[in-house]
């Protein structure tokens, strides 16, 4: 008996010559022989089941396998290799043939045989199906390769740009004080790293480029280095401010107000007050015919000075 309902499909659907195929035939049978020779397993089939021998001058049949996919379905599948175009037609293949006859669970007769039909197999021409379809001419890249991420990165980049530039056309009063107050920080360090070193050198030994400097020409440099660093860091002109009038001079920068005290640190004051002490000194040593400054005193008059500067030079105003 023939089995009906055979369903076929060619993998894969377009078959050149020489390419390897496998024809899977899918049908339903209730066979308890069937079953019992199938199981769960793959089983390998005979070559020469067909009713009529293969045409092995169009094709060559490399395995024939049969497995069960559901209740009372099974699949056969042949992988054959094609040598000529056009239709194939396989023989209709006897299943049964491949049972143990001694094994078997049912006696059969020729008319209970499960075999199986197949369609013809189209294969496929490369040349014909060239001048069918044609060779459509490769068209150029819309784009290089490896450029597409490139164009996102600029693209991101630029967007990051415009908003940075909005960001600053709204913030720029903050930024351009930012900007001013930290070109004015750099400019204070750079005040006083250059006066401690001004300061450190009147008490280097004197050599041939910088002779001994008696009293009065020490107390002379001394106020110079500290009369500009004030002038820089206060913006006052201490360059021309008497000695006398360096606490006014103090009182207008922090505020200009009687309460002097109010407007500034007790240690900022502290430090204004022995600032002036130090000009008053070094006038004293300037201006009279007496007076003497020890290698000693020297030293103690250039540490007091780094001291002051360290104190104004502090957090808090």
């Amino acid at each position: 008996m023939t089995e009906n309902g055979t369903q076929q499909i060619l993998l894969p659907k377009k078959v050149y010559i020489g390419d390897s195929a496998e024809l899977r035939c899918t049908f339903n049978s209730n066979s308890l022989d069937l079953k019992n020779f199938c199981g769960n397993e793959t089983k390998t089939l005979s070559l020469n089941a067909f009713e009529v021998p293969a045409d092995s001058q169009n094709y060559i049949i490399q395995n024939i396998s049969l497995s069960c996919v559901g209740v009372d379905y099974y699949q056969l599948s042949i992988t054959f290799v094609p040598w000529k175009t056009g239709s194939i037609h396989f023989p209709v293949y006897n299943v049964s043939s491949n049972f143990d006859s001694a094994n078997a669970l049912t006696s059969f007769t020729p008319a209970d045989q499960i075999e199986i039909a197949f369609e013809p197999v189209e294969i496929v021409s490369i040349v014909e199906q060239n001048q069918v379809t044609g060779l459509s001419p490769s068209a150029p890249p819309m784009l290089l390769p490896g450029t597409t991420y490139k164009l996102y990165t600029v693209l991101i980049l630029f967007v990051i740009l415009i908003l940075l530039l909005i960001r600053s056309i709204t913030k720029r009063e903050q930024i351009a004080f930012y900007i001013r107050n930290k070109k004015l920080l750099w400019k204070y360090k750079k005040n006083r790293r250059q006066t401690i070193r001004a300061l450190d050198a009147l008490l280097k030994p004197a050599t041939k480029k910088n002779p001994a400097k008696n009293d009065k020409e020490f107390a002379e440099a001394f106020q110079k280095i500290l009369r500009k660093y004030l002038e820089v860091r206060f913006e006052y002109p201490f360059t021309k401010t008497v000695t006398s009038e360096f606490m006014k001079a103090f009182h207008t920068i922090f505020g200009g107000t009687e309460d002097f005290a109010s407007l500034m640190s007790e240690q900022k004051e502290n430090a204004c007050i022995k600032m002036t002490g130090l000009f008053t000194r070094s006038d004293y040593v300037r201006y009279s015919s007496t007076a003497r400054l020890s290698d000693a005193k020297r030293a103690d008059i250039i540490e007091e000075s780094k001291e002051c500067i360290g104190e104004l030079e502090g957090n808090n105003v």
